[in-house]
């Protein structure tokens, strides 16, 4: 693998942490002014909007617009009602912890369905600590467990998701230019949003109400977290494959924290330092292959 690809998806699937990991401050503060449905929509026009805009070319298949809408469905519709729906329903370490298990889940399906992407002992091993890390994080050296059966089950769902976006954004975008699928992937979001919005009897805030520190939020979570995100997690994926990007996925409650406690000075204890440093360790005994001599 050419170093300078491999270098570039990871640092794609970095900034895409470092972004997902301060979206949950930003969408706290959001939902006191919108609902989860109102906050998805919105947040995918934006992002479709922003990607048309890079990319105004006009694409459309019959026979090929039925897998966006199930690529749609997996990654932005149901990942995120199962994990704002998990979130009204058990704690947020519980809903963490379990999200945090889609590298698990994406080695599940890899070592199922591909023989490209086989696990080493030692990437098995990296998972282990680096999930044993998160429990940490979450915890942050407080170890309280609070089972809700259906939360807990959604937010696994919200995991398995995630999981199999991953394991699909490779075949999709190998068909597709780097642009289209994310654009796609928002428009369908939106499709499948809106009868949402209906069986909630609600409807779309007025923009002109909302503060301009939730416009900027909006901006942020939509251009940003979604349409930017999405355009270099993809490109990480095709760069590194789906296993070693979604090991990225447990580094989401480190970034949580750390900003949590820059920006709501929330305190780090012992607990989440020991998690910080078992993600991190984790992550690196999974990532660093021994590189395979050029035939």
């Amino acid at each position: 693998m050419n170093d300078k690809r491999y270098l570039k998806g990871h640092l794609f699937s970095l900034l895409c942490i470092i972004a997902w990991g301060t979206s949950f401050l930003v969408s706290k503060n959001l939902l006191k002014d919108l609902t989860s449905v109102q906050l998805m929509m919105l947040r995918f026009v934006i992002a479709w909007l922003a990607i048309w805009a890079i990319y105004p070319k006009w694409h459309f298949n019959w026979r090929e617009e039925g897998r966006f809408v199930v690529f749609s469905l997996v990654g932005n519709t149901l990942y995120y009602l199962a994990e704002n729906t998990a979130l009204q329903l058990t704690l947020v370490s519980n809903v963490s912890i379990l999200v945090s298990a889609a590298p698990i889940a994406t080695a599940l399906m890899l070592r199922l369905f591909e023989r490209d992407e086989r696990l080493s002992r030692r990437q098995i091993v990296g998972i282990g600590i680096a999930f044993f890390g998160v429990l940490f994080v979450v915890f942050n050296g407080v170890f309280v467990l609070k089972l809700n059966p259906l939360g807990d089950l959604l937010a696994l769902a919200a995991a398995f998701c995630w999981a199999l976006y991953g394991f699909i954004a490779k075949r999709v975008m190998d068909k597709y230019d780097t642009f289209l699928s994310p654009r796609k992937l928002m428009f369908y979001g939106m499709v499948t949003t809106a009868p949402l919005l209906l069986f909630e009897k609600g409807s779309m805030p007025e923009i002109g109400r909302l503060s301009l520190g939730d416009v900027c939020g909006l901006l942020y979570l939509g251009l940003i977290c979604s349409a930017v995100c999405y355009l270099m997690w993809n490109a990480a994926i095709a760069e590194i494959g789906a296993m070693k990007t979604n090991l990225y996925v447990y580094a989401v409650p480190v970034v949580t924290m750390i900003a949590s406690a820059a920006f709501l000075e929330e305190a780090i204890t012992w607990g989440g330092a020991i998690g910080i440093a078992l993600v991190v360790g984790g992550m690196l005994l999974s990532s660093l292959n021994r590189r395979v001599p050029e035939e």
